[in-house]
């Protein structure tokens, strides 16, 4: 009797660690659950819930394209999505170009571009010293806000005490609101297209847009090639009108751009100068032409001594 509970217990613990096992690859496997979570405050959708709808609509065409159950999560701020620990995600450029970590499966289209022209816009005119120690607006995303505004759309060529002062708004339209409806500031960095009556001061540099991303490493290699693909396949229209191939070279570039340039004065080496001798000397007059041979100038051959 004790022999055959023994092997009862040896049985049981071994199914055990069977559903402990299955538990462990379950995230790696098509079938288990993923979830999907999106951060992209630079995109202008026309609300949170439209945000939100969006996700939703993206995580049941993953489910279509690979059996996985997928749970979509709408998101306000990076810090947020990271607890979370959701496997897959759409986020903005400027996080995902200080994360390079992060695998780039997809890069958003919007306007069917992949990448959006940023200007700084004001209510003060089209002067820039008209904007000296007045309130910039900006998108607060935690992911080195200030190397974005004062390297990548200023070029390093302002101090950071140009402006008066700064206020961090959560996305693209709270950010323009401040300066076209509240008053609260003067100027802001927004992507073309959502400036509302605002002046164009300048035109800042190009930004990726967002990328879909895989946060978790353990997904096994043949369920993210399934997921990516049922992403760029994905045409969904709106705010994001579509997907485009996975590229992280924009990322990379807009993280270089965010680091303090450093401007060096350029000396150019100068052309050889080739000087012709006859530019500058004269001629003597010969003893042959005796006859325009100056007074004072005459000579006498001596004799012959042999």
């Amino acid at each position: 009797m004790k022999q055959k509970l023994g092997i009862a217990a040896v049985v049981l613990a071994l199914g055990a660690l069977g559903v402990l096992g299955t538990a462990s690859l379950g995230r790696t496997q098509a079938g288990a659950k993923i979830s999907l979570g999106i951060y992209t405050p630079s995109i202008a959708f026309a609300n949170s819930q439209d945000r939100f709808r969006y996700v939703q609509r993206l995580a049941k065409a993953i489910e279509q394209g690979t059996g996985t159950k997928v749970e979509a999560k709408a998101f306000t701020s990076l810090s947020a999505l990271k607890r979370q620990r959701a496997d897959f995600a759409i986020i903005d450029a400027q996080c995902v170009a200080v994360n390079p970590r992060w695998n780039v499966l997809a890069r958003a289209k919007v306007g069917g571009k992949t990448s959006q022209q940023w200007a700084l816009y004001s209510s003060q005119g089209g002067n820039m010293n008209a904007l000296r120690g007045k309130r910039l607006s900006f998108v607060r995303m935690g992911c080195q806000d200030e190397n974005f505004v004062f390297n990548a759309m200023l070029d390093s060529e302002i101090g950071k005490g140009f402006f008066g002062g700064r206020n961090g708004k959560p996305d693209v339209p709270a950010a323009v609101a401040e300066v076209a409806s509240y008053k609260g500031a003067e100027a802001v960095f927004a992507p073309v297209g959502n400036q509302k009556g605002l002046t164009r001061v300048f035109t800042a540099s190009a930004v990726p847009t967002p990328a879909f991303v895989q946060l978790n490493s353990s997904v096994s290699k043949s369920l993210s090639d399934k997921i990516q693909a049922a992403v760029v396949g994905y045409g969904g229209g709106g705010a994001i009108s579509g997907w485009a191939k996975a590229d992280d070279s924009a990322y990379r570039a807009l993280r270089a751009k965010m680091r303090t340039q450093v401007k060096r004065p350029v000396f150019a080496a100068p052309p050889p100068v080739r000087i012709d001798a006859r530019d500058i000397l004269v001629d003597p007059k010969t003893l042959n032409q005796t006859e325009s041979t100056d007074i004072g100038q005459h000579f006498e051959r001596p004799a012959d001594t042999l």
